[in-house]
C-alpha cells in the first residue's frame, strides 16, 4: 500500500505518520524534500538581503570602501544560502540520525518526521521575518522565545543567546517527536523519552548559542585586508 506525505495532514497527527510508515510505502516524499530546501534558500536569502543577521557588518561601513562593503554584503548573502543548506540538512538528516542512534528506529523512517520538524522551523523563521518586515525593523532576539525576557534581566550574552533558542516552536517539536516515537516503538517509558528529547534540544541550544561568539568582524577584516597585521 502507498500513502501521500502532506505537511498539513501529519503535522497534527504524528502518531498516524508513525503507523502509516510501518504499514505502507510513502509517496511524493522527494518532492517535499526539494520544496523544503528551495523554501529555505528563498527564506534565508530574503532575510539576509533585507538585513537580518547582517548586524556585524554595520561597524565595517566606516572602515571599508563602497566596493569592499558591497563585496562583503554579497559574501554575506552567499554565506546565508550556504548556512540555509547546513541548517536544513542538520535538522532533517542530522537530527534524524541522533534519534536513530538513541531510539534504534530505522533511519529512513525518521526522515518524514524530521521533514515536518524542519518545515515547522522554517515557518517560524518566516513568521518572524514577516513581522520584522512589517515593522521595518529587526531585533537580535525572537519574540517567540525567552530571549527578550532574558535580555531584560540577565547580563550574560551566552545565556541570552541560549534562551533565545528555546521557543514555542521548540515545545511543539518536542511534542511531535515524542508522539511519533512512542507510536513507532510502543515506548512504555514515556517520562524517560520526554526527558531525553528535552535534553537533546537543550544541548543543541547550548551549541547554537556558541555560534553567536564567532568573531565575524575579525573574519571580514582578515578576508578584505588580506590577513595583514
Amino acid at each position: 500500500m502507498f500513502f501521500n506525505f502532506t505537511f498539513r495532514q501529519y503535522l497534527t497527527s504524528p502518531h498516524r505518520l508513525a503507523d502509516d510508515l510501518q504499514t505502507s510505502t510513502i509517496r511524493g516524499f522527494r518532492k517535499r524534500i526539494i520544496f523544503v530546501f528551495l523554501a529555505g534558500l528563498l527564506l534565508f536569502g530574503a532575510r539576509n538581503w533585507w538585513g537580518m543577521g547582517t548586524e556585524s557588518l554595520t561597524p565595517l561601513v566606516a572602515t571599508m570602501t563602497t566596493a569592499d562593503f558591497t563585496l562583503a554584503r554579497f559574501a554575506s548573502f552567499i554565506g546565508s544560502l550556504i548556512w540555509s543548506i547546513i541548517y536544513i540538512s542538520f535538522h532533517f538528516l542530522g537530527f534524524a540520525y541522533i534519534i536513530h542512534f538513541l531510539m534504534k528506529i530505522p533511519y529512513k523512517k525518521i526522515l518524514p518526521l524530521q521533514l515536518l520538524v524542519t518545515g515547522l522551523l522554517l515557518a517560524e523563521k518566516a513568521l518572524i521575518f514577516l513581522v520584522f518586515l512589517a515593522k521595518g525593523a529587526t531585533a537580535n532576539y525572537s519574540f517567540l522565545s525567552f530571549g527578550p525576557l532574558a535580555a531584560t534581566y540577565l547580563e550574560s550574552r551566552y545565556l541570552i543567546l541560549f534562551l533565545n533558542q528555546l521557543t514555542l516552536t521548540t515545545a511543539v517539536i518536542i511534542a511531535l517527536q515524542y508522539s511519533f516515537i512512542r507510536a513507532f516503538t510502543d515506548e512504555p517509558k514515556g517520562k524517560s523519552l520526554l526527558w531525553t528529547l528535552i535534553g537533546i534540544h537543550l544541548v543543541l541550544a547550548l551549541l547554537t548559542a556558541s555560534v553567536g561568539f564567532i568573531p565575524l568582524e575579525n573574519l571580514f577584516d582578515l578576508i578584505f585586508d588580506g590577513g595583514g597585521v
